[in-house]
Order: C-alpha cells, then sequence, then structure tokens
C-alpha cells in the first residue's frame, strides 16, 4: 500500500486525556505520537501507577494525521503537430517543433505551470504531481526524463517541460504501457492508497517506436497498444482521462473515446472526452479534474474502534463537525476519517485549512 504524503500542512490529531476515574490526569507531557500506557487504563487490566499515571487515567498523546493526497501524472504528447496553432482553425497541422506561442503545446504548458494561473502551482501542495512528456526523438517513446510524482514539485516540472516540444511522432501506447508500469502501484484487494490519476493530453493518432510488427514505419497508426495500456492501468486501479488538443473526427475520434471509457470505467461506457477549443477551456478542464482528484480523506497513524467513533471529535478551522453528518465527518475505516458536503468543500477551497480531532483513549490505538 502507498503510505499518503502530508499535503498542505501537517494535520495535528489531538488525542485529549481522558479522566476514566475521578483523579486529576498527570499533566506531564507526552512525546508527540505516543503513549505512556497504550494498551491499559491505569491500576485497571494489570495496569499500574507505575506508568507515570495516577491510577485509573488514560494515557495522552499526540496523534499526527495528514491529508490523504492523489497522485496526478500527466502524460503530454510532445509530438511536432502540437506546434499547431491552437485553435487551428482550419490550419494543416505543424510537421516541425517550433516555439509556437500561439500553439497547443505552449497552451497546454501554460494551463499547467504558469505561476498565476497554472493547475500544478494552484494544488502541488495537495497533489502528488508526475509528468511524461513522450515522443520520438531523440528516444522513444520518452525522449526526455520523467517526472516522479511528488508534493511541491513545480521546480522539477517547470524544469522538464521544454518551451518546444521534442518530436516527431506520437507513440502514445508505449508511453502509456511505460506509466503505467513505471508509475502507477497495484492496489490489492486489502489494501487502501491515495488516487492514482492519469491525464492524457495528445493531438495526434497514436504510432509507434518502431519494430514489433510495425507496418510502413514509425509513423503508422496503431491504435491497439494504447488499448492494450489503458486495460493494465485501469486492472492496476488507475482513472484515466482523456483531453483531445486535434478536432479529432471519424476512426480517431472514436479511438479517443474509447480510450476514455476504459480509462474511466465508473462511467460504464459514457466516459467524457474532453475536447477543450481554447486555450481558456483547456485550462477549465485541467483544473476540473485534478481539483476532483483532491479528496477529503484524512489518514491517521492508528486505528478509531468504529463502535466509539462517535464519541470523539472533528473541528474544521475551529468548528466542530458533526458525526456521521452528510455536511461533516464520517470514519471511513479504523485508520482513515472523511470530511463530507460542505466541510469537504471548504477542506478542499483552502489548503491551509486545519483539522483537529480528539478521541478518548479506549477509542484510539496508535500505530
Amino acid at each position: 500500500m502507498r503510505k499518503s504524503r502530508s499535503a498542505a500542512c501537517e494535520l495535528m490529531l489531538l488525542l485529549l486525556s481522558c479522566a476514566c476515574g475521578s483523579e486529576t490526569p498527570d499533566s506531564s507531557p507526552t512525546p508527540p505520537g505516543r503513549f505512556d500506557n497504550p494498551d491499559l487504563i491505569a491500576g485497571q487490566t494489570g495496569g499500574s501507577a507505575g506508568t507515570g499515571l495516577p491510577m485509573g487515567t488514560c494515557a495522552n498523546g499526540l496523534v499526527v494525521a495528514t491529508r490523504v493526497a492523489p497522485r496526478v501524472v500527466l502524460v503530454l504528447d510532445g509530438s511536432c503537430s502540437m506546434s499547431t496553432d491552437y485553435p487551428a482553425a482550419g490550419k494543416p497541422s505543424a510537421t516541425t517543433c517550433t516555439n509556437n506561442t500561439k500553439g497547443r503545446w505552449a497552451a497546454l504548458r501554460k494551463a499547467l505551470i504558469d505561476p498565476e494561473t497554472g493547475v500544478v502551482p494552484k494544488l502541488q501542495s495537495v497533489v502528488e504531481f508526475g509528468v511524461v512528456v513522450f515522443g520520438t526523438a531523440n528516444s522513444c517513446p520518452i525522449p526526455g526524463e520523467p517526472v516522479r510524482p511528488a508534493l511541491n514539485n513545480l521546480p522539477t516540472i517547470a524544469g522538464k517541460m521544454p518551451m518546444v516540444q521534442p518530436g516527431m511522432y506520437t507513440p502514445t501506447g508505449p508511453a502509456l504501457d511505460w506509466v503505467y508500469q513505471n508509475l502507477i502501484e497495484a492496489e490489492g484487494p486489502d489494501t487502501r492508497g491515495a488516487p492514482q490519476v492519469v491525464i492524457l493530453a495528445t493531438d495526434g493518432e497514436p504510432n509507434s517506436c518502431g519494430g514489433g510488427g510495425m507496418q510502413g514505419g514509425q509513423n503508422t497508426t496503431n491504435y491497439q497498444p494504447s488499448i492494450d495500456a489503458l486495460k493494465k492501468g485501469t486492472m492496476k486501479g488507475a482513472t484515466t482521462y482523456v483531453i483531445s488538443l486535434a478536432d479529432a473526427t471519424g476512426p480517431f475520434h472514436d479511438h479517443l473515446q474509447q480510450l476514455a471509457n476504459l480509462g474511466d470505467p465508473g462511467a460504464k461506457g459514457n466516459a467524457v472526452l474532453y475536447e477543450p477549443s481554447s486555450p481558456a477551456q483547456l485550462q477549465a478542464n485541467l483544473q476540473s479534474l485534478v481539483g476532483a482528484a483532491v479528496g477529503c480523506e484524512i489518514e491517521l497513524n492508528g486505528q478509531v474502534d468504529a463502535t466509539s467513533a462517535c464519541t470523539g471529535s472533528v473541528k474544521l478551522d475551529g468548528a466542530a463537525l458533526g458525526c456521521n453528518d452528510p455536511n461533516g465527518w464520517m470514519l471511513v475505516d479504523p485508520s482513515h476519517i472523511r470530511l463530507q458536503g460542505k466541510a469537504c468543500e471548504q477542506l478542499k477551497a483552502k489548503n491551509d485549512s486545519s483539522v483537529e480531532a480528539a478521541f478518548s483513549c479506549t477509542a484510539f490505538r496508535p500505530d
């Protein structure tokens, strides 16, 4: 299971001491994340005041909780046709890679890493961003060095997204296969990890790196590798969204729709194929997709007894939330709580929101 990393800021879960008897709890500090006596109440079932606690008193301590950060891998078409004006307005696709400030690549780059409006600067503190640019020059399918997913990854991503895409052709299938093999971690039936999302942005029919049954050379259309790769990614638990930056029609449009359906099985064959017609719409699509991946789950470094969960309390920015309230919080599993409704919206709107929770020592067991 991939452990989620701290997102935006560490959310401190304060496990308050509880008076299980009439005596005053010991006021001496306990190291964060540790308990004087995590299993027993002093003086009961084998516990004793020798633990440093008064008789009949629960242990106390601080528990660190972390907001679950999704993994979002941006798989970007680096073929030379990405130098085409965007929107193309009927112009033919570019056949050479140029620094076209009005082109598809420039629009994609701006939508992702612009300091003021880019999706990565806005959400890097709560999303593990990774980037893979694919093409066939000077190597295939990934000419440059992939950026592995991590929080606060903007400097690395900006340094690995060139002003001019590498080119030449569009080895979509081999690139996706590499991503699912190397950047997506398989989820088992008994594991729980952060969401893993792949966003494919492309403008050209897929081809390959040559060999392997290629008929006619490197730039021959070949849909099957992309289909096979999507099936692999979905089997590993990734959700894949597809953005078309070209005026896709006919078999190519149908192929992209097929990829979208394979990548989002929850849509049951009616997945959205994103086809932004302008840089502004591209920006909005990316913001929507990545923003939706940012959830409202909090991972605890311990376990809550489900039968006692609602005896605890959770506060968002100082305001108490209701347990099992549609606009409050709920226990997802022993190690995760989730904010819901208006509370979730507030958490997602403010990356620096603070969450505090209090449970009795009999309801929570630290790892």
